[in-house]
This record gives C-alpha cells, sequence and structure tokens, in this order.
C-alpha cells in the first residue's frame, strides 16, 4: 500500500517529519517501519480525525497527523533566501486580504510568500512573477508538493508592467522594488496595497521616497522582531531569528475625481 497523500509524523518534542509513508524512517529515536505506520493508518477514522499514534523500534511515540500549509512551507525546497512566516503573516494581517482577494506576488523565490497568501485567498488564483527559470522550478516542486493549485507562475519581469488589474494586493520581494511603483498605480484598485520586502533599510526608504514621488499612496514600514524563550528556565533563547527585513505598505489612494 502507498499513500497519495503525505503525512505529517510529530514526536513529542515538536519534531516533525512529512513523509509518503512509501519506505521506513529513520530516526534518532528509532525506526519506524512502514509496515506499522500503514496499520496504524488503516484503524478505524482518518489521520487527524481521532488521535493516532506510531512507535519506533525503540518505543518512542509519535503522533500521526494531516499536515497543513505552514508544515508544508517548513519543510520545502529552498533556494534563494526565503522570506520567514513572521513576515507572511504580517503581511496578510497588514493588509485585510482573503478568499477572493485578487493578488500578485514579484520575485517567486522559492514560493513561500505565494504558498502562504495562495492559502488565504483560495479559490481565487493567485499570480507571481519570476524572472529566473531554476527558481520557478524550484517553487513548482514545492506547489505540487503541498497540493496548492491556485498559483500561476510567469517567467516575466514585472519592472516592464504588470497584466493583471483591479488587484488587491501586490507584494514585491525585489533588489528595485521602486521600479514596480509606476505599474502598480495602474493594476491596483481604489485601497488596494503594495507592500515591499526588502532586506535593508536603503532599499527600504527608496521604495518610501519614490512611493512620495509617486503620490496617491500612504504608507509605512515596520520591523518584525520575534523572540522565542524558553519556558522551562524563563528565559530567551540565545540563539533565534530576529531580524529578517523591513517590509513597507503602501496604500493606494489614488483615484479619477
Amino acid at each position: 500500500m502507498r499513500f497519495n497523500y503525505p503525512i505529517l509524523l510529530l514526536d513529542e518534542k515538536g519534531k516533525s517529519y512529512l513523509i509518503k509513508g512509501n519506505t521506513d524512517l529513520h530516526t534518532k529515536d528509532g525506526v519506524i517501519k512502514k509496515e506499522e505506520l500503514i496499520k496504524e493508518i488503516k484503524k478505524g477514522k482518518g489521520v487527524g480525525e481521532i488521535c493516532k499514534i506510531v512507535r519506533t523500534h525503540l518505543g518512542k511515540k509519535f503522533f500521526i497527523i494531516s499536515p497543513n500549509i505552514i508544515d508544508f512551507i517548513k519543510k520545502s525546497k529552498l533556494g534563494p533566501q526565503k522570506i520567514s512566516l513572521k513576515d507572511c503573516a504580517l503581511i496578510a494581517s497588514y493588509t485585510g486580504i482573503s478568499s477572493g482577494s485578487k493578488v500578485v506576488d514579484a520575485g517567486t523565490g522559492s514560493g513561500i510568500l505565494a504558498m502562504f497568501l495562495a492559502n488565504i485567498i483560495a479559490p481565487e488564483k493567485l499570480i507571481t512573477y519570476e524572472i529566473r527559470k531554476e527558481f520557478a522550478q524550484i517553487a513548482k516542486k514545492n506547489f505540487k508538493k503541498a497540493g496548492i493549485k491556485n498559483i500561476k507562475i510567469k517567467i516575466k519581469d514585472i519592472y516592464k508592467g504588470i497584466d493583471e488589474k483591479n488587484l488587491d494586493l501586490i507584494t514585491l520581494d525585489l533588489q528595485e522594488p521602486w521600479k514596480v511603483i509606476k505599474h502598480a498605480k495602474n493594476s491596483l484598485k481604489f485601497g488596494g496595497y503594495i507592500v515591499s520586502y526588502s532586506p535593508s533599510i536603503e532599499q527600504s526608504k527608496k521604495f518610501f521616497d519614490s512611493l512620495e514621488k509617486e503620490g496617491n499612496f500612504y504608507s509605512e514600514t515596520i520591523e518584525c522582531l520575534v523572540r522565542n524563550w524558553d519556558m522551562k528556565i524563563v528565559r530567551p533563547y540565545s540563539g533565534m531569528l530576529a531580524h529578517t527585513g523591513f517590509i513597507t505598505f503602501a496604500r493606494f489612494l489614488g483615484c479619477e475625481k
């Protein structure tokens, strides 16, 4: 028996494995035989409907879970530097997108942000622009693995224009995001957002200045810092992914009088 869907195995400390169940799984806590996994999954209701547990040959317990979009993102293959989940969440929350929102993403990279946003706006299709075919291939594989079908990749330079109109959101993970502003004015709906993620404050400043020059935008720039705490000893972890980049949110307020 082979599964045609992925399964997430989670140990009691939170370490996870995204698998198909086709072969034995070797972990530091022992081996999970595929026959044992199949036998447990076939019992009763489906994965996620009731608690299902499998043990390694050393007796260590693993929980069998149906993976969600965050599990797939965490296990995605990476090419270029990826945008972090905390930044993805900020973009979604600050812009208020929801099911049916129209979104264009540029600088696909590994497809992390595209996957996160496409999951929110489904069944609407997200369009993502990427000029490097090797990055597009990495992203396509990640989309397929996660079972996401509402993303279309365009091998096109967004600096030269945006085909889509009446957009709720345009996201940019590009070296020169200011080159997109003039095109965004023709593609955003009134009240829509153009959002730029930049690793350096110099890029963010130039983007801001360009927004000011173009007019018809209200913008703000934020830096998201996340600090995890070790609650056993009640102090922050010494190693943390705090700063990742700067995010500028600009709302389009241009309209015909």
